[in-house]
């Protein structure tokens, strides 16, 4: 019997209140190689984020909607901001937003913003070169 290395795709944490968003870009993201987690608000994708550090597998990177029922993503953001352990790099975030405005109010705490409608190909590049 020879000795299996079990290994992982990265993760991208997909948050969006929208099931038809995260089904397409689950599927994106897997076709491309990588693991896809959803979470449909704020406080589920920061449950989320609780476990990933729990388990030591965090997300390479989190795509995150601002406009959400429940937690919103400015939420999110803040709580986990404010509760982020140093100990390991925080994720880079993508925001993805119908609001073309949102683009001028990006956070230092964002990487990059991708305003919809937008081309699945051009979001997966993105995560690419984040992800690294």
């Amino acid at each position: 019997m020879g000795c299996e290395v079990q290994l992982h795709q990265p993760i991208v944490l997909i948050v969006d209140d929208s099931a038809a968003v995260r089904d397409m870009l689950s599927w994106a993201l897997e076709l491309d190689g990588y693991e896809p987690v959803e979470a449909a608000e704020g406080q589920e994708a920061f449950a989320r984020m609780v476990n990933a550090a729990r388990e030591g597998r965090y997300p390479a990177v989190i795509l995150l909607d601002l406009v959400m029922p429940g937690m919103d993503g400015d939420a999110f953001l803040r709580q986990l901001h404010s509760q982020w352990d140093g100990r390991h790099p925080r994720p880079p975030i993508v925001l993805i937003t119908a609001d073309a405005s949102d683009k001028r109010r990006m956070h230092s705490t964002v990487e990059h913003v991708i305003v919809k409608p937008f081309h699945v190909r051009n979001l997966l590049d993105v995560v690419r070169t984040l992800a690294g």
